[in-house]
């Protein structure tokens, strides 16, 4: 069953009032826990505004489709959390790393 580090990336769509404070309230402060993979995800954004990632750790049954799959439930959690939560988005991309894939060098 292979591991994909999936990140969801997007654009908030002109927040206004109740929900821009929200989102202020709750920005980012550059930590770098907030760039870690998660199973159940995280969704980061700078205090402009302007755009969002959203890192979440998913594994799927292997075989042909798996990327596709991943990417698929990945933009799925992305998109109910930020309809859940009220936040207008917009330009929704994925990509993804497949973590069997990922190869170390030894010295």
């Amino acid at each position: 069953m292979p591991t994909y580090r999936v990140l969801v990336r997007g654009k908030f769509d002109r927040p206004a009032g109740a929900v821009r404070e929200k989102l202020l309230a709750n920005a980012s402060d550059g930590d770098l826990a907030d760039l870690s993979f998660g199973e159940t995800g995280k969704l980061t954004y700078s205090r402009h505004l302007g755009g969002f990632s959203f890192r979440v750790r998913i594994d799927v049954a292997a075989g042909e489709g798996a990327e596709q799959r991943a990417h698929e439930d990945a933009e799925l959690r992305a998109m109910d959390l930020l309809e859940r939560e009220g936040y207008p988005y917009r330009d929704i991309t994925v990509s993804s790393t497949c973590l069997d894939d990922v190869r170390t060098t030894r010295r």
